[in-house]
């Protein structure tokens, strides 16, 4: 698919028909012009998706939010790296209808909120997300030590009897081109249904993905601020380094122009008419992409011409049936009021519930369609009814913070507003651990767990408390617990080897960590325990290396620095 736009019918087209000298004929010869386009875009729609079995038939796949296991957050910026190349590359191959990566990072937040547990192979089948239809959702987890990366593909299956298969392999760390092939193999090899999957070569280097994607994970500043402006041409200036990130950098200045537009009433055009420019050139590099459609649809909205906006909706929709955002803005342009496209709106709202949810990060163009869809948002923005995540993300950023009166009023507010979901109340829970307030933490998470007998973290936490109050044997109790539920839950066998050593179970703790270490190598905590452990036990020389690994694996640690020195005094 090109990047074709039909003219303006107040512009090109007219032009090249007789012009009449009259004003009357002339108003007359455009209204007639504006109904049969009209006409034809309305038989475009009842005719074109039954036209095309080809995009109908295809199946739904969408890529959740990449897991990078690593000491620090000096990765971060792979998770997203991953996600959107994974989802673009399956989009190429011409053979899936692609959930765009924005679309699965908010889903993949809802599954975090409702505390989904990735072991559990029903969990994400019975999830919000499972109203999208989806035939395949796939979740790749990673860990690297040193150059090898060590992969887990979950992937979910919707309409088959065993709904979760599992991958693992390694990988080492290669040109991102080779890795993205690789993880694309391991899918090709395991599973049948995406054995006509292509690859297509990228051009990409380490160093570039890096700059745009640690570019990528910035807040958008306030729109016209010095901020924005050198945000803004920092982006721009990534094309002329690394001329191979030409499509992303065009499609994120796009999002850049459309929200600054989007803040200015009346819609800020010469803005839209940039933005419009760079999705067409996107276009042209990585052709039918739905979102690129449904953001080009977004642009007409705000331009004020609907019938653009109706025609880029659908095509979008065509490339993807379940494309909330599509459905939306078709509703919205579809009659000569708003109400006349409201089933296609509920719809749409109900596909893509986030529009009135701004992202935490300000990447969030589609938020300009909340004053125009009020009527069926549950929520109101002007009416200061402030959504859950708005609440939890509040209360998150003040708890980093140490703001505890902040973040406990809006961890309060959240669980008024969803009574139904323990984080909120484990939230408070954490807050009173951190001001050392034990046993009213202990008391909330006793009462968390009647409500919620099997979520995973009010257990750990009740554990913590019970640690902290020196109830060493009820900790390592309920840490086990929550090993049963989730076995490879990294913060409970942290905890669980830790606890281990303040009971002087030394044997078991020994053997404990060195079984976490060889299975989890990038765990600094566990090497931290471990030279403990061998300390306690008089082996000082293995005690000296499992601290060296741990100020290996996180170099900024001081407190291992200075016992590391000291213990090199002893042994010499």
């Amino acid at each position: 698919m090109t990047g074709f736009r039909i003219p303006d019918p107040n512009s090109i087209l007219l032009h090249r028909v007789f012009w009449p000298a009259h004003p009357i004929a002339k108003n007359m010869l455009i209204q007639l012009l504006r109904k049969l386009l009209s006409l034809l875009f309305i038989s475009l729609f009842f005719c074109g998706l039954a036209s095309h079995p080809s995009l109908q038939g295809r199946p739904l796949v969408g890529v959740l939010s990449v897991d990078i296991h690593y000491p620090s957050r000096g990765l971060n910026w792979l998770e997203i790296f991953l996600q959107e190349e994974l989802s673009l590359q399956l989009q190429l191959a011409d053979s899936f209808s692609i959930i765009s990566p924005e679309s699965m990072r908010r889903w993949n937040q809802r599954l975090k909120n409702s505390d989904w547990a990735e072991s559990n192979s029903s969990g994400l089948n019975n999830s919000e997300i499972s109203q999208l239809k989806p035939d395949k959702i796939l979740k790749l987890s990673i860990q690297k030590v040193l150059n090898q990366l060590s992969v887990t593909w979950n992937i979910h299956s919707f309409r088959e009897n065993k709904s979760l298969k599992i991958i693992k392999n390694i990988h080492s760390w290669i040109t991102p081109d080779k890795l993205i092939n690789s993880l694309l193999n391991d899918i090709i090899k395991e599973d049948k249904f995406f054995r006509d999957l292509r690859y297509f070569p990228l051009n990409y280097t380490w160093e570039g993905i890096r700059s745009f994607y640690q570019w990528r994970l910035k807040s958008v500043p306030k729109i016209n601020s010095s901020a924005w402006i050198e945000h803004k041409d920092e982006l721009e200036a990534l094309i002329f380094s690394y001329p191979s990130l030409e499509a992303k950098v065009r499609f994120y200045r796009s999002i850049l122009l459309i929200i600054k537009s989007s803040v200015m009433d009346p819609a800020h055009v010469p803005s839209l008419n940039s933005a419009e420019k760079d999705i067409l050139a996107s276009m042209e590099i990585h052709p039918g992409n739905g979102a690129h459609h449904s953001l080009l649809a977004l642009l007409h909205y705000l331009r004020k011409e609907p019938l653009f906006a109706k025609q880029q909706a659908n095509i979008a929709h065509k490339i993807n049936p379940r494309d909330g955002l599509a459905l939306i803005i078709y509703g919205l342009t579809i009659g000569k009021t708003p109400q006349a496209g409201s089933s296609y709106i509920r719809e749409g709202l109900r596909l893509y519930p986030f529009v009135a949810e701004p992202s935490s990060d300000n990447w969030q163009p589609y938020h300009a369609l909340v004053k125009d869809l009020e009527p069926w948002l549950n929520t109101s923005i002007s009416n200061n009814k402030t959504n859950y995540d708005q609440l939890m993300s509040f209360g998150n950023e003040n708890y980093n913070a140490q703001r505890w009166s902040e973040a406990r009023q809006a961890f309060k507010d959240a669980s008024v507003l969803e009574p139904s979901l323990p984080k909120p109340l484990l939230s408070l829970a954490k807050l009173d651990l951190a001001q050392h307030n034990t046993q009213n933490a202990l008391s909330l998470l006793t009462k968390i767990r009647q409500k919620f007998p099997r979520h995973a973290d009010t257990i750990l936490y009740t554990g913590y408390a019970h640690e902290k109050l020196k109830h060493y044997n009820k900790a390592e109790s309920f840490y086990r617990e929550v090993l049963n539920l989730k076995p490879e839950h990294h913060k409970a066998l942290l905890r669980l080897g830790a606890v281990l050593i303040k009971l002087g179970k030394r044997g078991e703790a020994r053997s404990f960590l060195e079984s976490l270490t060889q299975k989890y190598p990038m765990y600094t905590v566990a090497w931290w325990n471990l030279g403990i452990i061998y300390y306690q036990l008089g082996e000082l020389e293995l005690a000296e290396s499992a601290w060296e690994e741990s100020l290996r694996l996180e170099p900024d640690n001081n407190q291992v620095r200075v016992r590391l020195a000291q213990l090199r005094e002893e042994l010499f």
